[in-house]
């Protein structure tokens, strides 16, 4: 997510992007390959896809639905993740204290 600028970059708002005012539509994380978030955007029937310091591309409506499907499987595995983290630290937690109170 854009931090360092004084737009709002969540969905539904309106930046702008060079000279073009456009809506965010959804914001897509990009985790592993050293690029900054992407985002679709769109003006009208035309949709783009943004990366800061990389630029605007204008892109089909059937890649801004893939851009974000990936985005939502993106999210839905760091969540898978991140749950198999705690359970993991639970159970341990839960074995040092069986020890501790045996």
């Amino acid at each position: 997510m854009v931090k360092t600028s004084n737009q709002n970059w969540g969905p539904g708002q309106m930046v702008r992007v060079g000279f073009l005012s456009l809506v965010v539509l959804a914001a897509v994380p990009t985790p592993g390959d050293g690029q900054p978030d992407a985002y679709v955007l769109a003006r009208g029937e035309s949709v783009y896809k943004f990366v800061p310091y990389f630029g605007l591309q204008k892109i089909s409506r059937q890649e801004a639905e893939e851009l974000v499907a990936q985005g939502r499987r993106i999210c839905a595995a760091e969540q898978a993740s991140a749950q198999a983290k705690v359970a993991a630290l639970l159970d341990a937690a839960a074995f040092q204290s069986r020890l501790m109170t045996a």
